[in-house]
């Protein structure tokens, strides 16, 4: 019977931020759970071997953490303790597969891969069969502070655990009745002109390949990155096997960063070139191009979940871009309906699923751009329709889709698996 977990802290800040967010939920469920440090591995790696007991234990983690052969984890001629310990490895990847091609190798003897985006899924599936793809399980929300949330809405609303995906965040100190931004969007943004010497890495004749790609995705980004790239290569070299083709895409990566930040910027510019103030918190946001009405565009620090979070919670509209998860969402979609803020997005075909229009979001599709302007001065001149859609949303998001419920489900695999 699984009775301890164990998860990684001291990588990524927001992972990490995951990690606890899941933890506590955990722990009521009566698991015991161990943060393996990975800023402090020499002295976490005793404790852990102190925590674990065999076919008692399992690995809870993000992107790899704690399965890229870490030096308190895995020992040449050795290998991993996890494999030392018959212990489960549960790997929720937040990006793409073929972002981790590289490391989609040598794992674990019980690796289990769980997808963000039922896409991914299938992708994963069909490149990868070597190993066990244990689900889906789209990444998830958090409500910071209720009190001032109720002011914002008029309507109280339970908040969970805390939790973001994040890129951005801040938990304020004292609370205040309206709003201090009207709209806000929390993540990093990236020139297109730091892209071109991936594109042009090899020769003309390639780097006409891969814009080939890119125009075809920019003129319709319903499509998914490897729909695009996979059409393209068949046209271009005829059918591949599936290990040469995965390899491929791996290589291409930076066109799905190109396409995200393409119309991660555009959503911006737009909103900024109509007169309306956008408060961007993340990196790179002073290189935005073409910016006509640069006193709108109003920049702030990358920071870390708890602040975003917070920054979330003094905002009526809360502005997303799908980093291309066309069959998933995103936690800023959750944490700004948790947060008491709209969240003006382009759709998937899950969150479409899961969040109907006025029920938290608002959708604008990347090719109706021109519509964001008045979409989003509508939201802010209706402070009663903007609260009322807050409050629809909030209800099926706190029932659904917080941390705290990916970790049941986690937890119902995990049993399930143990039992087989």
């Amino acid at each position: 019977m699984i009775k301890r977990i164990v998860m990684m802290e001291g990588g990524v800040e927001t992972l990490s931020y995951f990690s606890h967010q899941m933890a506590g939920e955990f722990q009521k469920l009566g698991y015991a759970v161990f943060f393996y440090d990975l800023k402090q591995e020499e002295s976490s790696a005793g404790k852990l071997r102190k925590f674990i007991r065999p076919r008692e234990t399992v690995l809870v983690t993000f992107n790899f953490q704690g399965l890229e052969k870490e030096a308190g984890v895995y020992r040449e001629g050795i290998g991993y303790l996890w494999d030392t310990y018959h212990i489960p490895c549960y790997n929720i990847a937040a990006d793409h597969p073929y972002f981790y091609d590289d490391r989609l190798k040598d794992l674990p003897e019980k690796y289990r891969h769980i997808s963000i985006d039922r896409r991914q899924k299938a992708y994963f599936e069909e490149f990868y069969p070597e190993y066990v793809s244990r689900g889906f399980l789209p990444l998830a929300g958090t409500g910071l502070r209720q009190g001032e949330d109720e002011a914002k809405t008029g309507k109280a609303g339970a908040q969970g655990a805390a939790v973001e995906t994040g890129e951005a965040g801040a938990q304020g100190a004292a609370e205040q009745a309206a709003p201090c931004y009207d709209v806000i969007l929390t993540g990093n943004y990236t020139k297109l002109s730091f892209f071109e010497p991936y594109i042009n890495w090899i020769n003309e004749e390639y780097a006409a390949f891969y814009r080939g790609i890119i125009d075809d995705l920019l003129e319709h980004p319903a499509c998914t990155v490897e729909e695009v790239a996979l059409a393209h290569c068949e046209r271009e070299m005829g059918k591949e096997p599936n290990d040469q083709l995965r390899i491929a895409l791996h290589k291409m990566i930076f066109i799905d960063l190109y396409v995200r930040n393409y119309w991660r910027g555009k959503a911006v510019r737009t909103l900024v070139n109509a007169g309306i103030p956008v408060h961007v918190v993340g990196k790179g946001w002073e290189e935005l191009e073409d910016v006509r009405q640069p006193e709108c565009l109003k920049l702030h620090p990358q920071t870390d979940s708890v602040t975003c979070l917070g920054m979330l919670a003094d905002a009526k509209v809360s502005l997303n871009v799908m980093p291309w998860f066309k069959d998933g969402a995103h936690d800023r979609v959750f944490n700004s309906i948790l947060n008491g803020a709209v969240c003006v997005t382009d759709p998937s075909c899950y969150l479409e699923e899961e969040l109907h229009e006025g029920e938290g979001v608002c959708y604008v599709a990347l090719q109706d751009m021109d519509a964001l302007p008045e979409k989003v001065k509508d939201l802010l001149q209706n402070d009663s329709g903007r609260n009322e859609i807050v409050r629809r949303g909030r209800a099926i998001v706190e029932q659904k889709h917080t941390w705290a419920q990916r970790a049941k489900t986690l937890a119902a695999w995990i049993a399930e698996d143990a039992a087989q």
